[in-house]
């Protein structure tokens, strides 16, 4: 293998583990010292039981969005970040109703595009500077 080659892999590699659990533990990180963590569940103690053995959909949610953002921007359409916000809001339009959920919604996936973009610039500028340039040759198509 070459250079340029193991360098594309390990930038990919190390850039789906951040866009996916890194994304997760920063958006949890960021939430817990906003404190809207905790103003979130306070107001839902009847639901503690359920929320508990809910599954972790939010996760699976963020990976999907920051993947589908770092997709878009890898073969530069900038577009799909209007397109990920816009399904973000029509599928939680009726949560956005209480203010603290709305707070909670709006700071989570706020971050979570803004470390989608720049995981993935750094991504794109060090593929560029040391990889196969794959931004470059996957935009032609």
């Amino acid at each position: 293998m070459s250079g340029p080659l193991l360098h594309s892999l390990a930038a990919a590699v190390v850039a789906l583990l951040l866009l996916t659990w890194g994304g997760n533990l920063a958006c949890q990180l960021l939430l817990r010292w906003s404190g809207l963590r905790a103003a979130r569940s306070a107001g839902a103690a009847a639901d503690d039981a359920e929320a508990a053995t809910a599954p972790r959909v939010g996760r699976m949610i963020g990976h999907l969005e920051r993947l589908a953002i770092a997709g878009g921007l890898v073969v530069g359409a900038w577009e799909v970040l209007v397109a990920v916000v816009a399904l973000k809001s029509v599928a939680r339009f009726k949560d956005l109703e209480e203010k603290l959920n709305a707070e909670y919604f709006l700071v989570g996936s706020l971050f979570s595009v803004l470390w989608a973009v720049l995981v993935t610039l750094a991504w794109r500028a060090y593929d560029a500077r040391l990889g196969l340039d794959l931004a470059t040759r996957l935009a032609g198509f």
